[in-house]
């Protein structure tokens, strides 16, 4: 097979001068800053910046058309080969055999000229970065390309039918998924993030100003305080609402031969796909604010790809448990299996229990440690706060004992474990690249063992556990999934 070299889109032209831009931009705004105010803002520094700025756009503008120039692709040899650079030329070439999937990205720009930015992932990728970009092409030129890969991705167009689409995420099931990601620690990050920029901003304020500012607006009283920490934790639920519109608006899961078809966002369409035959295991998760109300997602680990190495892929992100056996039956039917799991044994109880309970116990004598309780009073009060969260300790640690299971069936392997969320993983036997079985001198002691087997995902790799099951339950598994078994202790 070959073909001629082909430059990008022009939109890659402006496209490569926006992210220049961005690049000085971040560089440059803080001493821009700092050189506006040293001078007060005089208007001969003001005239000076914006000269500078149309200068450097201008200059971007340059590069990003010598760097469309210069940059070409190609399919010929058996091998798709792109070619870039201004000043330093590069040129990669990938195998067609180790093409593995080729995605698509839009965002805004690429949504202002209709078109594509065109990533190539390879069988050994799972990096942050794709293995070769394409920041423009047309959805034709897109179609061609793969079509000159070997026709091994059918891609929908206008004209065809397409995959054939087995789940839409609506509206109201976005909001609900937003409202229970369980992303808020994340949005609390960011605010306190936002809390950081904001005290340094205050470095260019007088003090008095900063003080009387503070007297106004602090709160005087423990309602108030309250009431602050309330504003705070809705602001930070409604920004993990809105990270989650952004991220998973308009997910439709596609199917169409061996591979899956993934498409979302608001402002950054993305449109994935995921070759059935690189899925190593699945996973469902239940978190603490889903399973109440019946709701799981359900996760991908998938060997050779991946936006970040070792990191598992969403297939849906919101769906009822109980229709989860159905979904996998139309995207994934290897997968698709509701054991009845077998329990852990009653003696592994406790040992949960107490390694719940233990940070706790620990946290309070240290307390006791630092601060005897006859001669402070605030010590007393904090060493009966931390024994009062032994109970909620002790019931997450019996949690996580009847949460954790396992079953055989069908040369499919199935765990569930919980941290906080309760996570539901299958893996086929095949799939497992090692097993171990652990056992520390406590274990021993209670003839219990630790199973562990683990799948290729991305460069990291994904584990199936499961904590304090029988020794005889662990020996069985381990033989029976295979004779590649490593035995350790500690």
């Amino acid at each position: 097979m070959s073909s001629e070299a082909h430059h990008l889109h022009p939109a890659a032209m402006l496209i490569d001068a926006i992210k220049t831009i961005r690049r000085w931009v971040s560089a440059f705004v803080i001493p821009g800053i700092a050189v506006l105010a040293s001078s007060g803002f005089s208007m001969r520094t003001v005239a000076f910046i914006l000269f500078g700025a149309l200068l450097a756009t201008a200059l971007a503008g340059l590069w990003g058309f010598l760097s469309w120039r210069a940059t070409t692709y190609e399919v010929s040899g058996g091998a798709f080969r792109l070619r870039w650079g201004v000043l330093q030329k590069n040129e990669r070439t990938i195998p067609l055999d180790h093409v593995q999937s080729i995605d698509t990205v839009q965002g805004i720009v690429q949504r202002l000229f209709g078109v594509v930015e065109v990533r190539i992932e390879t069988a050994g990728g799972g990096a942050s970065e794709p293995d070769a970009s394409l920041p423009a092409l047309d959805r034709a030129a897109t179609e061609s390309l793969r079509r000159e890969v070997g026709r091994r991705e059918p891609v929908e167009t206008e004209e065809a039918a397409g995959p054939t689409v087995l789940r839409r995420l609506s509206l109201r099931e976005l909001l609900i998924a937003g409202a229970t990601s369980g992303q808020i620690g994340v949005a609390f990050s960011l605010i306190a993030v936002f809390s950081q920029l904001f005290d340094e901003l205050g470095n260019f304020f007088s003090e008095e100003l900063v003080r009387r500012t503070l007297e106004r607006i602090a709160p005087s009283s423990v309602a108030a305080i309250l009431l602050l920490v309330l504003a705070f934790g809705l602001l930070s639920w409604l920004l993990a609402i809105a990270g989650t519109v952004l991220a998973h608006a308009g997910f439709t899961l596609s199917r169409e031969g061996d591979f899956l078809y993934i498409k979302r966002g608001l402002l950054e369409r993305r449109e994935a796909t995921i070759p059935l035959r690189r899925i190593q295991a699945v996973r469902i998760v239940e978190g603490i604010l889903r399973q109440p109300f019946g709701l799981a997602s359900l996760r991908v680990e998938s060997a050779g790809y991946g936006e970040a190495s070792g990191v598992s892929t969403v297939l849906f992100p919101l769906l009822p448990r109980e229709s989860v056996e159905n979904l996998l039956l139309e995207a994934a039917p290897e997968f698709a299996v509701a054991p009845a799991l077998e329990p852990l044994p009653a003696r592994a109880r406790r040992r949960y229990v107490l390694r719940s309970v233990l940070p706790v116990l620990l946290l309070a004598a240290a307390v006791s440690l630092a601060a005897p309780l006859a001669f402070d009073l605030v010590a007393v009060w904090v060493y009966f706060a931390v024994l009062l969260l032994v109970f909620p300790a002790a019931l997450y640690g019996w949690l996580r004992y009847r949460a954790a299971g396992w079953a055989y069936t069908g040369d499919l392997l199935v765990v569930r474990s919980r941290l906080l969320a309760r996570t539901t993983a299958i893996a086929p036997r095949r799939r497992l690249q090692s097993r171990d079985v652990i056992r520390n001198p406590l274990q021993r002691r209670a003839r219990l063992a630790t199973f562990r087997a683990r799948v290729a995902s991305g460069g990291g790799g994904g584990e199936l556990q499961v904590t304090d099951l029988g020794s005889g339950d662990a020996e069985s598994l381990a033989e029976i999934l295979g004779p590649r078994l490593r035995r350790g202790g500690g």
